[in-house]
């Protein structure tokens, strides 16, 4: 059924597309970066934050999982994208040491920080609930998308859980 108008950014097909989010985030290496530079491939999105100890180093493991269970082509052709809910602390520097420590190969694995207002743009279209706490933690849903090669979201669900199926 159809809840109505869509709004925000629209591919080629009709379907609203992150690709068109024109604003930039800064990556891993201190690159700036745009979304759109990642269209014609498939990617695998979660939104995470470098300091946090217990929901995003799971998300980050269940990720690792389903890059696992890709086929050799298509694990090949398939970017896994993390974008931090935390933009301010996740400096170029967080973002690397955290991609080494959780063993992610650069060639297919890309880590991104917006500004405060940008994320939580990128928080709304990607169905991500968060919250910061008083400590310095934010509490936030896990959620796991699949983007198609146009950058509409085909998929979304919470975490892994036991089957990678649904996500393959």
């Amino acid at each position: 059924t159809d809840a109505g108008p869509r709004t925000g950014p629209v591919a080629a097909s009709g379907e609203p597309s992150l690709f068109d989010l024109g604003f930039a985030m800064t990556d891993q290496d201190g690159r700036q970066r745009r979304l759109a530079e990642l269209r014609g491939r498939p990617f695998v999105a979660s939104m995470i934050y470098t300091r946090c100890t217990s929901v995003c180093p799971r998300v980050t493991a269940d990720l690792k999982r389903l890059e696992g269970a890709l086929d050799p082509g298509d694990r090949e052709r398939t970017r896994f994208v993390l974008f931090s809910l935390d933009p301010e602390r996740d400096t170029p520097a967080a973002l690397t040491a955290f991609a080494a420590e959780h063993h992610l190969d650069a060639s297919r694995w890309t880590l991104l920080a917006a500004t405060p207002d940008d994320m939580r743009t990128l928080a709304a279209v990607l169905d991500v609930r968060f919250r910061p706490e008083g400590d310095g933690e934010i509490a936030h849903s896990a959620v796991i998308a699949v983007v198609d090669r146009d950058g509409v979201v085909r998929h979304r669900q919470v975490g892994l859980a036991a089957d990678a199926a649904p996500l393959v």
